[in-house]
């Protein structure tokens, strides 16, 4: 039987990891989605949604659709995920985390214009424990806001 404080590191070491897992995420984001990226931190049989993106299901399937989208829509990003709440289920295998994001972007439009914006987002992810480490089982992007920006010109800019 565990002690108490064998489950209080083993609660905290599954918290960093899910932790690892939601900057890992983000990282890749930052390289256009980066599809092997992606691969490594999504369940074989994810789902990931958000509204104006898509609903996508299985890992492959969402590594490819996140990379199109990072290729074609969203061209440039700088993730910052904001302090993740996580609630792990007492069997340590699965979890539920909600998070804000505060990204920096720049998105290409339909005419093929690039526009940077600030974008405004929170995300509730269920996260399984597999054999190799804490997989993304069910991820909900909710965008709230997207701001453009002006960049500051060269000349000015350090």
């Amino acid at each position: 039987m565990a002690t108490d404080i064998e489950k209080q590191v083993a609660w905290l070491t599954a918290n960093e990891h899910i932790r690892s897992v939601i900057a890992r995420y983000a990282k890749a984001g930052d390289d256009q989605n980066n599809p092997e990226q992606m691969r490594q931190v999504l369940a074989e049989d994810a789902i990931w949604e958000a509204k104006g993106f898509g609903k996508f299901t299985g890992r492959d399937v969402i590594a490819e659709e996140l990379s199109k989208i990072g290729q074609e829509m969203i061209v440039w990003s700088l993730h910052y995920p904001v302090s993740p709440i996580i609630d792990i289920a007492d069997d340590l295998n699965t979890a539920h985390a909600f998070w804000w994001l505060w990204e920096l972007t720049t998105m290409r439009g339909e005419e093929g214009d690039e526009e940077s914006n600030w974008l405004a987002a929170t995300y509730e992810c269920d996260f399984i424990r597999a054999a190799d480490g804490w997989k993304i089982k069910h991820l909900v992007l909710e965008v709230k806001k997207v701001v453009p920006y002006q960049d500051v010109p060269s000349e000015i800019a350090p």
